[in-house]
């Protein structure tokens, strides 16, 4: 690393010792205050990142499985998708209506196309191109796209544009730019777009368009996009503004009034970007307020232990017995990126970690040939029977079997938004502008980092979640100085960074990008390594968190696979599970009330060449005493219980468990009641 004349490195925050004995120029150059001060950073198109470790094998994994294979989800996954007239009476169930085939397909071709990218699978890519194609050729004579011949389409085409975006970042081909920007130049030029559904429900996800008119902005620096974006969610805010309840708590207006977070947990977190991309873009405070009060009413009101808003279609409260939706993972983290891209506050990176490694990994098998569509951190059964969350709605019985893995089921938009989950999240691995990189997440790879006409290109070597330390190779950098920063999660109680071999940086804060300041070469390396040890999240009751990974119970399954159904949902290939605890295990514990961290066992194996979110192949575990509980028992015999408020003890001997991370498990307790023993 070359460094100025005179100075060694120049440094963002540090702590009182730091101050007093480094020798060293140091000064701050971002401000906790002032959104002027924040440059506006950049995420990563996905052929930017060459994977490697558990996460090339994870999206291997993911192309191998049910996204390389989509038609053994069934309907809509083994039609042509976008390429033909779907119609959505060829469900496996009766209702639904026009738009939704188009709308689940949308998610899966958006995730499809970024894993393409991450694996660099031309075969998988070309499945996604002919949809595009299909679509751009098929433009009406003023050049608006339209979703096959689905007369309300904003919504699905709302979810396409994403993965037009992401191809025109990936290919710059301005074509496809011209394409984009003709629709909404035609469709945005017409007064009636502006028009917001009277009711709530589904219809008012056309103001969703927010999010694309702010990205041919930023494409473009056309300030008529941003004008429009502005007209529109103003036009909204204005229609919601006189509003009781659900609709008034999906503008920013209501948000930052602190409206208690309600309704359809997908479209919560689907409205809750644009307030953050409103923000990013123009800096107004009103949006940052509606963005971070949102943020503290569901973690408040509906944060479970694995870090996701409960939401069995609604948001539901944060009970011990409560699960979230598949979709949930991922647009929770969207969004969330959102957030962080607007404020750079480390706070919104380190839920999104979380969700992905606990909520995210646990609604996937190992394979990923099988997925739920609703996820709990408790589940100690997973069967056709065992989803009690829907019993008095118009799904009824079609909803019974949601918890267990499935290539497919009953409503299709967890089919199709669970391939975009890690692939969206990799992008925001890293961000940037022409002199600053942001490293967000800790992930084995390699990232070429645009930063103007030059690039910063590092490859990171880790096991990270698993371990809590990280070499950053530097395989080339820009001849101009920048400044890196490196993320200190919230969960860590201190850090050591070393740069060539020598120490350069210590603290005990958190939450916070921590920068480095200089010319870098090819050859530098620079080392992070954080300290922590367990920690309790006291909550209704309990749950070990870990750094970023929360630890659960695994309970031993008995497995029934299914390989045929009606609706051509499963195979011998794929086949759906439903698991059911073993007889012989008891899962119902409790943890001590006075327990700490220094109180739990850190139990680490070196990983063997095997994958480490595989059942039972985690390089790390924890060790916890605990005792059986005699009344925490299965709700009519089918699904898990809320855990008991007053623990009775059964009269056997303390025992310890093993906890393993909640993203490696299937059937588990994460969450458990405490007692004093």
């Amino acid at each position: 690393m070359k460094h100025q004349e005179g100075s060694a490195l120049k440094c963002g925050r540090l702590s009182n010792l730091q101050q007093n004995t480094l020798l060293i120029l140091c000064f701050l150059v971002f401000s906790a205050t002032g959104r002027a001060q924040l440059a506006q950073l950049n995420d990563l198109p996905s052929n930017r990142i060459t994977p490697a470790g558990w996460v090339k094998e994870f999206l291997e994994r993911q192309e191998r499985g049910l996204t390389g294979h989509p038609e053994e989800s069934g309907f809509p996954f083994d039609t042509g998708m976008w390429t033909e007239r779907m119609n959505y009476k060829d469900r496996e169930f009766t209702g639904g209506t026009g738009w939704w085939p188009y709308e689940q397909t949308a998610y899966y071709l958006d995730g499809a196309l970024r894993c393409a990218y991450l694996n660099e699978s031309d075969k998988l890519r070309q499945k996604v191109v002919e949809n595009i194609a299909y679509v751009l050729a098929r433009a009406d004579e003023k050049g608006v796209l339209h979703a096959g011949d689905v007369v309300d389409d904003w919504w699905p085409l709302a979810v396409f544009m994403r993965m037009l975006f992401e191809q025109y970042e990936n290919t710059q081909d301005a074509d496809l730019l011209a394409a984009m920007e003709k629709h909404y130049r035609t469709t945005y030029a017409r007064e009636e777009s502006f028009r917001i559904p009277a009711g709530g429900g589904f219809a008012v996800r056309s103001v969703l368009h927010v999010e694309h008119l702010a990205g041919l902005y930023a494409i473009t620096g056309d300030k008529w996009y941003l004008a429009t974006a502005e007209k529109l969610y103003g036009k909204f805010e204005d229609r919601t503004s006189g509003t009781a309840g659900g609709a008034a708590m999906l503008s920013a207006s209501g948000m930052g009034k602190g409206a208690a977070p309600a309704g359809h947990a997908v479209t919560y977190h689907e409205f809750l970007k644009l307030p953050a991309i409103l923000y990013y873009h123009t800096g107004k405070e009103r949006y940052k307020k509606a963005v971070y009060e949102a943020y503290r009413q569901l973690e408040d009101r509906h944060e479970l232990a694995d870090g996701l808003s409960s939401g069995v279609e609604g948001l539901q409260g944060n009970a011990t017995d409560m699960a979230h939706e598949v979709c949930n993972v991922t647009d929770f983290n969207w969004t969330s990126g959102w957030a962080l891209l607007a404020t750079q506050d480390v706070y919104f990176a380190d839920k999104m970690e979380k969700v992905i490694y606990n909520a995210g990994f646990s609604s996937v098998t190992a394979d990923f040939r099988a997925h739920q569509y609703y996820s709990a951190p408790n589940m100690p059964i997973a069967t056709d029977m065992s989803s009690f969350y829907n019993d008095q709605t118009n799904w009824g019985f079609n909803g019974k079997g949601r918890l267990c893995y499935r290539p497919g089921h009953d409503t299709e938009c967890c089919t199709g938004n669970v391939h975009r989950m890690f692939p969206t999240f990799l992008n925001r691995a890293i961000l940037a502008d022409r002199r600053a990189a942001k490293i967000v997440f800790y992930l084995p790879g390699s990232f070429d980092v645009p930063m103007g006409e030059e690039s910063l290109n590092l490859t990171q070597i880790t096991n990270y979640p698993f371990e809590h330390s990280v070499r950053l190779k530097i395989n080339g950098s820009p001849k101009k100085e920048i400044a890196l920063g490196l993320r200190i999660p919230g969960w860590a109680d201190g850090y050591v960074i070393r740069l060539n071999g020598k120490e350069v940086r210590r603290g005990n804060q958190n939450e916070f990008f921590e920068e480095i300041r200089g010319r870098f070469s090819g050859g530098d390396e620079i080392e992070i390594a954080f300290s922590t040890k367990p920690k309790i999240d006291r909550r209704r009751g309990v749950a070990v968190n870990y750094g970023p990974l929360v630890f659960s119970c695994p309970i031993a399954a008995r497995t029934k696979l299914t390989t045929e159904d009606s609706g051509g949902k499963s195979s011998k290939e794929f086949p759906a599970y439903q698991l059911f605890p073993q007889e012989h295990r008891n899962w119902a514990f409790a943890l001590p009330t006075d327990l700490s961290g220094d109180d739990i066992g850190v139990l680490r194996s070196q990983p063997q060449n095997v994958y480490p979110w595989g059942y039972g192949q985690s390089p790390v575990k924890l060790s916890v005493r605990a005792r059986a509980v005699a009344n925490w028992r299965f709700r009519d015999n089918v699904s898990v219980a809320e855990i008991p408020t007053d623990v009775e003890l059964k009269d056997e001997p303390e025992t310890r468990l093993l906890l393993e991370p909640m993203g490696s498990t299937l059937l588990r307790i994460t969450e458990f009641p405490t007692a004093k023993f």
